[in-house]
């Protein structure tokens, strides 16, 4: 006996395009103006940024020489 359930629909394709691959910047354009703006000085990486930003606690740091 054949199944009575309907079957879905396949899903619609995205009406808008993908946007467009930004054009490649080499590493010598890709550093900021001494007087950017939106350059942040003050920008933490690593451990201090974990500390402050997860609340994270060293727990042991080991130097490998």
């Amino acid at each position: 006996s054949a199944s009575s359930a309907p079957s879905a629909p396949a899903p619609a394709a995205p009406s808008r395009p993908a946007a467009p691959e930004p054009p490649p910047v080499s590493p010598e354009d890709d550093i900021p103006e001494d007087d950017d703006p939106d350059l942040d000085e003050s920008a933490l990486s690593g451990k201090e940024l974990l500390v402050r930003e997860l609340g994270a606690t060293v727990v042991e740091e080991i130097t490998n020489e």
